[in-house]
């Protein structure tokens, strides 16, 4: 396989890898000190943003190479890359239940608890009312992702089949849109967080504006506005300075998320995803960007994003007794993080995929690399 003249493989985006790490840093942030930085959770929706264009960027790619998606392989996959580190991480979390409070009804918690995290629905227990422990509160985020990942692929074959590339591109927009305005027409209307923030459908708009993002690179239908953004700096600086500033601001409690400051957060991800693309695919890799978000420190941070998220908050649960109050704070929670996701990435991530340079494989990338040079 060659490659064009003016596109790189997709194997070589550190930089991805390095918003990853951004991401990460503001969702542990929310969690440690949330007075300080209420808004830090708005670094799912930029994960949500890099899920949706990673995962159509494959599957289109898929499709360019062989004709179809081959949905088997892909949801294998996704289980081998989300599911050991997942699994590791209930069996803790019930393992401490049954030492330190094996009541009957915090055994059925738990029991509950593991159910729905391993089936992927536990983001619709706090819709309906129902609040789970908060030392695995974060796991709703996986499990949007985990829907997604399993309906979108169903849905993007039958569009292929029956839809123009621009009739997919229009409805993908229409739905990140109504998306969008679904959650600020049912916070206005119900004042509840729980439905708006947790529901997947009304929390879907990054991973399928993400989504557009990739129909628009893999076919090359923004081959204009890509060029620009890969030798242009101000919006990506301006887009990070929105999310940072957001991060400070917003609340997750607050009507200003639910009427703009979430879509806000979305489209500057978008921006920071798109010129991070363009700039290691079509652009000079050697600007302040491609250097800051390429950078050693970024990128293992960001390969190991998985596993801090998945750990940085039950570690924090777990320090919070004896800690909470002291100056060790952080310090004590960033230490037990960065020892407990190494072990997760190194002894169960990597056993079941091979490394590479984000989370998808090379021939994955290379599947992408070829839906894009057949446009």
């Amino acid at each position: 396989m060659t490659e064009s003249k003016n596109f790189r493989l997709l194997n070589k985006l550190p930089s991805l890898d390095g918003l990853r790490a951004v991401a990460v840093v503001l969702t542990s942030l929310v969690h440690l000190v949330p007075e300080q930085v209420p808004g830090g959770f708005i670094g799912v929706d930029v994960f949500f943003v890099i899920s949706g264009f990673l995962i159509t960027s494959i599957l289109l790619g898929s499709f360019a190479r062989d004709g179809r998606i081959h949905l088997g392989e892909f949801y294998v996959r996704r289980a081998r890359r989300l599911l050991p580190a997942l699994i590791a991480l209930v069996l803790v979390f019930t393992l401490v239940v049954v030492v330190i409070s094996p009541t009957t009804r915090d055994l059925i918690v738990a029991g509950i608890v593991d159910v729905s995290v391993l089936t992927y629905t536990f983001n619709w227990g706090p819709v309906v009312g129902r609040e789970p422990p908060w030392q695995v509160d974060h796991l709703w985020s996986l499990s949007v992702e985990e829907q997604f990942y399993i309906l979108w692929p169903l849905l993007l074959i039958l569009l292929l089949r029956i839809a123009g590339r621009t009739t997919i591109m229009a409805l993908t927009a229409s739905a990140a849109l109504v998306s969008a305005l679904a959650q600020t027409i049912v916070f206005d209307t119900t004042q509840s967080v729980g439905w708006v923030y947790f529901a997947s459908p009304l929390h879907a708009h990054g991973i399928i504006l993400g989504c557009l993002l990739a129909q628009l690179y893999v076919w090359r239908r923004a081959e204009g506005p890509l060029r620009w953004l890969a030798v242009t700096a101000w919006p990506m600086a301006a887009s990070l300075l929105v999310i940072l500033g957001l991060s400070l601001y917003l609340d997750v409690d607050g009507a200003v998320t639910y009427n703009g400051g979430m879509l806000l957060a979305v489209l500057a991800a978008a921006v920071l995803v798109a010129g991070l693309v363009a700039r290691d695919t079509l652009g000079e890799t050697a600007g302040l960007f491609s250097r800051v978000f390429s950078s050693r420190v970024l990128t293992v941070i960001g390969r190991r994003s998985y596993s801090i998220y998945l750990w940085q908050n039950f570690l924090a649960w777990a320090l919070s007794s004896s800690l909470r109050d002291s100056w060790l704070w952080i310090p004590a929670n960033v230490i037990a993080t960065g020892v407990c996701a190494e072990i997760s990435y190194r002894f169960v991530e990597r056993r079941f995929v091979k490394p590479a340079g984000d989370s998808t494989s090379l021939a994955e990338r290379g599947a992408i690399e070829v839906a894009r040079n057949n446009g």
